[in-house]
């Protein structure tokens, strides 16, 4: 890395020396502002910058990082030494980008000790950073940005002389100001004399709506200048035009030249920055494959059962549902974010990774699992749905029939009675239990039910409201039930899927409950849900305030997962299971 990082963007006027010498502006020297009213040349300016840092350095001397929130450098999100392209579509990604830099700063103020960037040798130096954000008003403006307004200031203030240089535009100096002082170069373009007082300390004259055309100060010494000059004052300029990349220019032959450019590789440059990626809108099955990163060694690796739900959101990694390491998989979230989906997603997974178990549908009668019922019925698995009241036929034990009719819950408890594990062996917890299927006069003559010891794997969708009531005839399966299934759970390949957890108002169901989880997923806001929720539900103990540091609004199809058992919670885009 060389001791300056000079860029070239125009040319001044100085008629205090009679000269027109080139405007340079050094990025290990000067953090840079540059302001200016609609269709001034901003754009350009950056365009500039970004193409001068390509000329000059390489992948392994720099990177850039953008927040783009005009929308005119979408075009640069696949140049080489572009790190990161952030809109302000999704607010993860704003956050996202501080949390990268803060990282960098971090690790460049260790390397480099007491030493600034530009003083280090270049053996010593870490890879440079140039950090533009595009229209700084509107970060500055909209309040859901607020959080991330003193960790800019702080990147401001100590990142050029660790090797983070800082260049934003801005339309107005409304909210801005509070940063100008770690700026040593500022720009104005096309604005009206009043303003260029603000930014410079010294009113200019208004040029006129000449496109490039403003005032800068001079904080890189014009080469071969004769006179003195006053490096604070104002002076005129006139920017250059930058290339356009989408031109068989020559400065687009050399950057391919450069960097190795093959239209058939998929990072189109062979050589190129490490990138950071963003998601579409919708993950597909196919973007999910084309976006996925390898696991790593240190990466808990899945099993053979384990089914790809999403990507994590800080490094594109698979997240897993693993049938082999867990069993009991929880869904919450808000109406309409995606729990369908997602239960889509697990279930396909599991008809290819469980194909000889049996599928429960288990609906309190709402009819949101018929659909998957009958496609599981169609492709011949064998399944059962439970989702309204019916009158069944029931054997006694001595070979009476008798005829009752069963709500949900009951048929329910029939199945699991009669078909995985006997509801009579629980120490007489469950006698309730048999008596709302079988009747209290005959609840001595009710059959057996079946032997633990030969259940079939099973995979159980819960999606009734009914499982989460206090109530007498509701409350046996969380309480009694599932943690005996749970025991056996393993050996008979057992899952249970509870597709919309619901509020469980009893204290100790409620910490029976949250006991039995080992695998969550959370569509919703989760600083949001665990403050609402409190200690009701498995997020109860986390730290609101640090999850509201931690992780930005959920977009749709947002999502997060939390492995009990490690403890370890990632925010991800889950997979659109498109159908």
């Amino acid at each position: 890395m060389p001791s300056q990082i000079i860029c070239t963007v125009g040319t001044y006027d100085m008629p205090v020396i009679q000269q027109q010498p080139p405007f340079k502006i050094d990025l290990l020297k000067s953090n840079i502002a540059l302001f200016g009213s609609s269709m001034s040349g901003k754009t350009n300016f950056l365009k500039l910058i970004i193409n001068n840092l390509h000329k000059k350095l390489n992948e392994e001397n720099e990177r850039i990082f953008i927040l783009d929130f005009s929308g005119g450098l979408l075009e640069y999100k696949q140049m080489p030494l572009v790190a990161a392209y952030f809109d302000n579509s999704n607010e993860e990604y704003v956050k996202r980008v501080f949390k990268i830099l803060e990282t960098i700063l971090k690790d460049n103020i260790k390397m480099l000790g007491s030493k600034s960037y530009s003083a280090t040798p270049a053996e010593a130096q870490p890879v440079h950073t140039t950090f533009i954000i595009d229209n700084l008003n509107s970060f500055v403006d909209e309040s859901r940005y607020a959080a991330y307004h003193d960790k800019f200031g702080r990147l401001c203030r100590e990142g050029r002389s660790r090797g983070i240089s800082i260049v934003f535009t801005a339309s107005d100096t409304k909210g801005v100001s509070r940063f100008l002082l770690s700026f040593e170069q500022k720009i104005a373009l096309n604005f009206p004399s009043d303003k260029y007082a603000e930014i410079f300390g010294e009113k200019a004259e208004a040029i006129g709506k000449i496109i490039g055309r403003g005032y800068a100060n001079v904080t890189e010494r014009p080469t071969d200048t004769a006179g003195t000059f006053n490096m604070n004052s104002p002076y005129e300029f006139q920017c250059f035009k930058a290339s356009e990349i989408q031109e068989e220019n020559n400065f687009i032959k050399n950057l391919r030249l450069k960097y190795g450019y093959n239209s058939e590789n998929s990072e189109i440059y062979q050589r190129h920055a490490k990138k950071y990626l963003t998601f579409s809108q919708e993950l597909t099955y196919e973007e999910y494959e084309k976006l996925r990163q390898p696991l790593e060694d240190i990466d808990k690796k899945p099993s053979s059962k384990a089914i790809a739900v999403g990507l994590d959101y800080v490094d594109f990694k698979p997240v897993f549902a693993d049938a082999d390491k867990s069993n009991v998989w929880a869904i919450y979230g808000k109406k309409e974010f995606g729990k369908t989906n997602l239960l889509s997603v697990l279930l396909d997974g599991l008809a290819e990774k469980k194909s000889e178990a049996k599928y429960v549908f288990f609906d309190d009668g709402r009819k949101q699992l018929k659909d998957f019922y009958d496609d599981f019925n169609q492709k011949g698995f064998s399944c059962e749905l439970i989702d309204e009241f019916s009158v069944k036929t029931l054997t006694l034990a001595d070979g009476t029939e008798i005829t009752r009719k069963l709500s949900p819950m009951q048929q329910f408890y029939r199945y699991i009675h009669e078909e995985t594990a006997s509801l009579g062996d629980y120490d007489g917890q469950n006698v309730d239990v048999l008596e709302q299927i079988y009747g209290r006069d005959n609840l001595y003559s009710a059959p057996i039910g079946a032997d633990k010891d030969s259940a079939k794997a099973t995979v159980f969708v819960i999606q009734s409201k009914s499982v989460f009531l206090g109530s007498k005839s509701n409350s046996p399966f969380i309480r009694y039930i599932l943690p005996e299934l749970l025991d056996i759970a393993e050996e008979s390949g057992f899952i249970f899927i509870f597709t919309d957890v619901k509020k469980i108002t009893d204290a100790e169901m409620n910490a029976v409950f949250n006991s039995t989880l080992k695998t969550v997923f959370l569509l919703d806001n989760i600083a949001e849900f665990a403050s609402e929720r409190g200690s009701k539900s498995v997020f109860g103990d986390m730290d609101v305030k640090g999850l509201k540091e931690d992780y930005a609004r959920c977009e749709l199809g947002d999502g997060y997962c939390y492995d009990v058992e490690a403890d370890s919670l990632k925010k991800m885009k889950f997979i659109y299971n498109k159908k």
